[in-house]
């Protein structure tokens, strides 16, 4: 009787080893696609400012002139209007002689132009800490 309790403690069965691989095989299968959405999606901000550079292009493509300053891009459109793009509290927004006030992107931290001979370069930094670079080509 005595051997056969010790026999019994001696390790697992092999039902039970296999049982405990099954759960654990399960418990990581279906927390793995649940980290992706614990990570915070970033396509969003690459997007935004994309779509900030865009805006501006075409902007300054239909200008009939223009004056890129420090955080802000003033321009003179065919109809003679007075066009702001300029930095305001953690927004970019864009005014039309100095009323109006459309968002084009949220969440900056800070936002630079650099006027080249041939094109502006534009950095966007956000609030998460990334900072993205832009061309923006001049007629």
């Amino acid at each position: 009787m005595q051997r056969e309790n010790k026999r019994a403690e001696e390790g697992f069965t092999l039902s039970e080893v296999m049982i405990s691989l099954l759960v654990s095989f399960t418990i990581l299968s279906l927390s793995v696609p649940l980290f992706s959405l614990l990570k915070p999606d970033d396509s969003y901000s690459s997007l935004s400012v994309d779509q900030l550079s865009e805006i501006i292009q075409g902007e300054i493509n239909q200008a009939q002139s223009y004056t890129v300053r420090n955080q802000s891009i003033s321009v003179i459109d065919q109809n003679q209007r007075h066009i702001s793009l300029e930095f305001y509290g953690t927004n970019i927004r864009r005014t039309v002689d100095g009323s109006g006030h459309e968002v084009l992107i949220q969440d900056v931290k800070a936002i630079s132009f650099e006027q080249h001979s041939f094109f502006i370069v534009m950095e966007v930094e956000l609030i998460n800490e990334k900072i993205y670079t832009s061309k923006i080509h001049l007629p």
